[in-house]
């Protein structure tokens, strides 16, 4: 798949899957404040980013923190053709992986939206409700203001008659992912300390929590973990999280302005 160009609000042009996709994105990225929510972004830390997708998050973290060691991990191809150019465009102490993180080593099969890349998925019902949770957005339902100008911005709302393009916008294939561990790479890179572990990976964040061992456990100071399972999913992970010492705080996720089921943690060691 040939990449696409897209220009943020700053004027910055970036490699990206969908053009139209970018602009959501990247809101929700620098609209979550994430010194307010409790977390430090020291200069010099060791990130790491967790369904990196494109790589966004990954240039915010080089906005914030300038000589940040940052390591981020997309196991679709069309994304992570994307999140290789971005990152050799940020430049700095940066590694890209073609890869899913998960509770052990091997392969799975993921969900992919080649025109949603965002919500690919290694769990089918994820994919579905975050799906369904889109469509009452672009159609105006429980949208905020802010979320429908980026919406509008796109020009989807010119093709909500537009059937064929509607189907084409939801249209998900089967791709076969390499899998490994946090506990596996952190071995790799020699990770003795993490200041940041972003997980957002619709619906697999339990399994990755699960590749981390009780050695990594201790060098991990906070994360930022998106939870897409609903509200009991949420109540088990923030309870184990903070079992293990660190002060949660949580947030609804834009997209639960659709419906969708979505929350971010924000954990930190007490």
């Amino acid at each position: 798949m040939s990449l696409s160009m897209a220009e943020l609000p700053d004027g910055r042009e970036i490699h990206c899957v969908n053009d139209y996709e970018v602009g959501f994105g990247w809101h929700e990225i620098v609209s979550d404040d994430l010194i307010e929510r409790g977390l430090d972004l020291p200069a010099d830390g060791t990130y790491l980013d967790v369904g990196a997708n494109i790589g966004l998050f990954c240039l915010r973290l080089r906005d914030l923190c300038p000589d940040a060691r940052i390591f981020a991990f997309e196991p679709m191809p069309a994304a992570f053709g994307a999140l290789r150019s971005n990152t050799e465009k940020i430049g700095g102490a940066i590694q890209a992986s073609c890869l899913a993180l998960g509770d052990k080593t091997g392969t799975a099969q993921f969900d992919h939206y080649p025109a949603l890349s965002a919500l690919s998925t290694g769990d089918s019902s994820v994919g579905e409700r975050l799906a369904d949770g889109l469509k009452k957005l672009l159609f105006g339902q429980g949208a905020s203001e802010d979320i429908r100008a980026i919406i509008d911005s796109t020009g989807a709302h010119e093709r909500l008659d537009d059937d064929a393009f509607i189907e084409r916008l939801f249209k998900k294939e089967t791709v076969t992912v390499e899998v490994d561990t946090l506990d596996s790479v952190a071995t790799r890179f020699g990770l003795d300390r993490i200041d940041l572990l972003k997980i957002d990976t619709e619906g697999q964040e339990r399994p990755v929590l699960d590749g981390i061992g009780e050695d990594l456990w201790p060098r991990i100071r906070q994360l930022l973990v998106e939870v897409h399972r609903g509200a009991d999913e949420l109540t088990t992970i923030r309870g184990e999280l903070e079992e293990r010492g660190y002060k949660t705080t949580v947030e609804d996720h834009p997209m639960a302005q659709g419906g969708a089921p979505v929350f971010h943690i924000y954990a930190r060691r007490s």
